[in-house]
């Protein structure tokens, strides 16, 4: 398992009731109490729409909501801290304690309330569960059967105390977890959330300062133009605000894919308008659900959609205002995900090499973003408030099964219109409707872990093969019929047939000269030469495979073009347009660098995904080639010369990476423990 690459050391004051981010409480001036909970510790207050959900959970659990009173759970007195689950599930944090874990059940479709040590107590006193005493207790031991499937119940030793939770599976009671620390009770004085600021004054100080200076010394370096990059969201907001206080004025930038929820366009136009900022709004040339009759649903090993409803937008948007490149400003933290906690606070994304981008907040956990919003009291998207914890698209599929819940409960519109083309694709595909009710759709491959494990609960069986799905979803069935991945030589057999001016139009990203034959084309390449038929494709050279995959790919996304447009903005020859819905490559101005093909989702994502397994003989797609586009981009992009002073010019990021070796994040800062600073 990947570890984090920040972890915070958490406290909490006994005397204040309130987190703590260094030992010592400045506030009150004592001593905290180490808080042992789940990694990386990115506790965040509970809202009146948490509330609704803890009153769900302990409902369906034990049929009452007397628990809800019992363990004190309540607005600006309650934490939560988001842990590892094959779903959602999040600790429950009250006065100091984990009062329980609440989490949403994939298979039952609801929030369930998993006891800890203190609200195990309390619902064995009530009467609200089982109780077996043992005088030894061992992991996974049976204890009994009956009850239903997820019932809890409690293990006492021959004392009579709490020791162990034990819950029914396939039938029986067997001990799940064993309580390891002894009983510890929530402190009981109620502190509003903003105390935590003076209680940890030097710490949100700090990290507000810092990252202030660092927007303001990223604009000093490099005097390119500001955008935000805003999506409605709590981080974004927080990092525009942090821009606007180092006294800056930058432009917005709104990613509006067509999948936003109504609540976030509503607060990207108040956000607009308070500050009195222009904004930018990004927008697909076509929208997702054009694009998904022809990919099928988006699934978290095929992203397709990025590259149609961000990618191509956002790139056309810089591209086309800024050319001689701009400092984008993000709202990312680190943690947010262990991906982004290896990250550090300025990179170029390689899709964007003329774009430079910062996260001033990079380090700010989600009790500093909150407070900061709540004390300079920003216009924070109000779905926060009723139970939403990530906002973006709404159906995407890195989400959980319980985000969709909750969308379907706030927008029932939008999640049926969703669930209707589900349907109707899983029909065309032949998957059971199973897959739409337990969100199996979410896993591309056939074999991925997660879809065989929800199977496996259900006791699924799939009547395909990996291979008819692969040629369903996509609509080409493709074969090697003669050579392999080490080939000289390699013929690929492709159904359904090959329309040849799909090769006339696109030959010169891949050929050198091109003869045009009734039935055939024949072209020769960098080192070899290639025959294109009506089924197949065949190749003589010292890399014939991936010449191959190169001219399958140019066959199939001339005969499915989304036009989405990635193609055309990203040419540096400019010589690629789409006409009549066909990509046409200019022979006269292409120099075949490949850039078109790497940046189009269909060759580097429907093809890769669904094409190339099939010839590799494997369900799993290929690692994408770490240096295929990057080597390409960073060839055609050159350093601008930008005039900053009357000694002459230098380059525009001259000195940047002197600064950010200079410790991004401090290792003075307290109660944080960094296990990598500055750039990857």
């Amino acid at each position: 398992m990947r570890e984090w690459g920040i972890k915070l050391r958490l406290y909490w004051c006994p005397n204040c009731n309130v987190p703590l981010r260094q030992r010592t409480c400045q506030r009150c001036g004592g001593e905290g109490l180490e808080l042992r909970i789940g990694e990386p510790g990115d506790l965040r207050p509970a809202f009146e729409g948490d509330l609704r959900l803890f009153r769900e959970g302990i409902v369906n659990e034990f049929g009452t909501e007397s628990l809800l009173k019992d363990l004190m759970l309540d607005v600006g007195t309650t934490y939560l801290n988001k842990i590892p689950h094959v779903d959602d599930m999040k600790e429950v944090i009250v006065g100091g304690t984990v009062v329980g874990r609440l989490h949403f059940d994939p298979i039952e479709m609801k929030w369930r309330w998993r006891l800890s040590r203190f609200s195990a107590v309390v619902a064995y006193e009530k009467g609200l569960v089982k109780g077996f005493k043992l005088s030894k207790v061992r992991p996974l031991e049976v204890l009994g059967e009956g009850g239903r499937e997820g019932e809890q119940a409690v293990v006492l030793n021959s004392s009579g105390d709490v020791v162990a939770l034990a819950v029914v599976r396939k039938g029986k009671f067997r001990i799940q977890s064993i309580f390891k620390e002894g009983l510890q009770e929530p402190f009981k004085v109620r502190t509003p959330f903003l105390e935590f600021i003076k209680a940890n004054d030097l710490w949100f100080r700090s990290k507000i300062s810092r990252a202030v200076k660092h927007a303001s010394i990223m604009y000093e370096k490099t005097k390119l133009p500001l955008v935000v990059s805003y999506s409605g969201g709590k981080d974004s907001l927080a990092v525009l605000d942090v821009v606007l206080r180092a006294g800056l004025e930058p432009t917005m930038l709104f990613n509006d894919t067509g999948l936003e929820l109504p609540e976030t366009i509503e607060n990207v136009e108040n956000v607009a308008t308070t500050y009195g900022l222009k904004l930018l709004i990004a927008k697909p040339e076509r929208s997702f659900w054009e694009a998904v009759e022809v990919f099928g649903p988006p699934a978290k090993d095929y992203r397709w959609c990025c590259k149609v409803v961000k990618l191509a937008p956002i790139a056309k948007v810089f591209k086309s205002l800024y050319p001689q490149g701009v400092l984008s400003v993000v709202g990312q933290r680190a943690f947010e995900s262990i991906d982004r906690s290896w990250s550090g606070g300025v990179w170029r994304n390689k899709w964007l090499p003329e774009v430079l981008s910062i996260s001033p907040i990079q380090d700010w956990d989600q009790l500093t973003l909150w407070a900061y919003i709540m004390d300079r009291k920003l216009p924070v998207n109000k779905l926060y408030y009723e139970g939403f914890e990530r906002l973006g698209c709404y159906l995407c599929p890195a989400a959980n099964v319980a985000e969709y819940h909750e969308i379907s409960r706030k927008h029932p519109e939008l999640w049926m219109a969703w669930e209707k083309f589900l349907k109707t694709w899983c029909g065309r595909v032949g998957l059971s409707d199973h897959c739409v009710k337990y969100h199996i759709w979410r896993w591309h491959n056939p074999q991925a872990q997660g879809r065989k494990r929800v199977e496996g609960w259900l006791r699924l069986r799939n009547d395909l093969t990996w291979r008819e799905e692969y040629v369903r979803r996509s609509g080409f069935k493709v074969d090697l019929i003669s050579g392999d991945k080490l080939s000289d030589r390699v013929i690929v057999k492709v159904e359904p047939h090959i329309n040849l001016r799909s090769v006339v139009d696109q030959w010169k990203v891949v050929g050198k000269a091109i003869a045009v034959h009734e039935d055939e084309v024949k072209l020769r390449l960098q080192y070899g030469e290639a025959l294109i038929k009506k089924e197949s494709i065949e190749v003589y050279s010292h890399n014939a495979f991936e010449d191959a995959v190169t001219l399958l790919k140019l066959v199939v996304r001339w005969f499915t073009c989304v036009k989405c447009g990635n193609c055309v903005t990203w040419c540096p020859q400019k010589a690629i347009t789409i006409s009549e819905g066909k990509p046409k490559v200019n022979d006269k101005t292409c120099k075949g660098c490949g850039v078109c093909i790497n940046v189009c989702p269909i060759s580097e994502v429907l093809v890769e995904k669904n094409l190339v397994t099939q010839l590799l003989g494997n369900p799993r797609s290929r690692p994408r080639k770490k240096d295929s586009l990057a080597s390409i981009l960073h060839a055609l992009t050159k350093k601008k010369e930008t005039k900053v002073s009357n000694e002459g010019t230098q380059p525009a990021y001259e000195g940047i990476d002197e600064f950010l070796r200079g410790t991004y994040i401090s290792k003075t800062d307290t109660g944080l423990e960094t296990v990598r600073k500055g750039i990857s």
